[in-house]
């Protein structure tokens, strides 16, 4: 069986090359464009943060930085919401201050996959 001995050295370099670079840099920033026209807008703060990152030596990510972003990227299962500074929860609406409350979980968008996929094949728009 043949034995196969990679230089990371040379790995390292080519991947560092401008053109390379900057191809990969547009490819990370159409996906950020494709991942943010596509993203839930409700305070906006989930697609303001999405951003690119680089990565060193080589390389680019697409990342969301907002506190709220494995929610909407995977879901929420079924949970209870407690008050956390007063005795009870209340909003506009409801029939009265309740001291508890069953969310029913959030549907998962798999915003970012699914920007990276679209990008990948070339998609321009959603």
């Amino acid at each position: 069986m043949g034995r196969v001995q990679l230089n990371q050295q040379v790995i390292n370099r080519l991947g560092s090359w401008g053109p390379v670079d900057d191809d990969i840099r547009d490819r990370a920033r159409r996906v950020q464009a494709m991942a943010r026209g596509r993203g839930p807008i409700d305070t906006g703060d989930y697609v303001q943060s999405i951003d690119t990152e680089r990565l060193q030596p080589h390389g680019w990510r697409v990342i969301a930085r907002d506190r709220k972003s494995e929610w909407i990227e995977y879901g929420t299962r079924p949970h209870e919401i407690r008050p956390r500074n007063k005795k009870a929860l209340w909003w506009p609406g409801a029939p009265h201050p309740m001291a508890r409350v069953m969310h029913p979980g959030t549907r998962a968008t798999h915003n970012l996959a699914e920007a990276l996929e679209l990008a990948a094949r070339g998609t321009t728009h959603t």
